[in-house]
């Protein structure tokens, strides 16, 4: 039942690496041709380039089946593009959340081979690496999670994109219950980019964990300046006021 539970939980974790590592993504559809309604041999006819938008655009859509089956045709007819395994693994991990738990299991290791060849493809690949990190960090350990190894991957994305591999180590030290460590990447990541609602966010929930409450309000409240619609800091900041235990 444990292992169940740590798989069940990696499978909800995993697609958080879904919204950061598409940054690194660029362009849209449309860039190919590709429509929302060619999915059939069509579709297949046109190469590479296409059956990967089309899998961007069933992933953003969330019809993660046939995300994956774009993902996997558009690896197979050009396996020498990094970013389409890092889709393919993108797009696994959004699907592990529909599954049971065996489909998972076999699942986690599928995605793990996609982001590891697209880092394999191009080592300066940013979201190959960044899901190779949130593998390691959210992967219970019977299935090859590891802090160092995350932390390993973290720092290469923080050696291409600062602001991306501060989030990548707070993240890791956060999940390790280093909740200073964690402060300390949230506040480099708050000071790279000071417009950023998620990294003030995080600031403010490492503050709360560490008994900070005034500094956690701040930091919840300029959260919600920059971005008001940003229903997280709205719930955290109203924990705060919720009487202990």
């Amino acid at each position: 039942m444990k292992t169940k539970s740590l798989l069940a939980a990696f499978a909800a974790v995993v697609l958080t690496t879904i919204a950061t590592a598409q940054t690194a993504l660029p362009g849209n559809p449309a860039e190919h041709g590709v429509s929302g309604t060619n999915t059939g041999p069509a579709a297949a006819g046109n190469g590479a380039p296409a059956l990967h938008r089309l899998s961007l655009e069933r992933l953003q859509q969330k019809n993660t089946k046939e995300a994956v089956e774009f993902a996997e045709q558009a690896t197979k007819a050009d396996p020498t593009k990094a970013e389409y395994f890092s889709q393919l693994g993108m797009a696994l991990g959004q699907r592990m959340g529909e599954l049971n738990f065996m489909q998972q299991a076999m699942m986690s290791g599928k995605l793990k081979k996609a982001f590891e060849k697209s880092v394999e493809l191009d080592p300066n690949h940013v979201a190959g690496l960044i899901g190779m990190a949130r593998f390691y960090t959210n992967a219970p350990e019977i299935a090859g999670g590891s802090f160092v190894k995350a932390e390993e991957f973290a720092t290469r994305v923080q050696k291409l994109n600062p602001f991306l591999g501060e989030l990548e180590l707070a993240n890791i030290a956060n999940k390790d219950e280093k909740y200073d460590e964690a402060l300390t990447h949230y506040e480099a990541a708050a000071m790279l980019k000071s417009d950023h609602a998620g990294a003030q966010h995080g600031c403010g929930r490492m503050l709360a964990k560490l008994g900070r409450k005034n500094e956690a309000r701040t930091r919840f409240e300029a959260a919600l300046k920059l971005n008001p619609d940003f229903e997280a800091a709205k719930k955290a900041l109203a924990e705060l006021d919720q009487p202990a235990g």
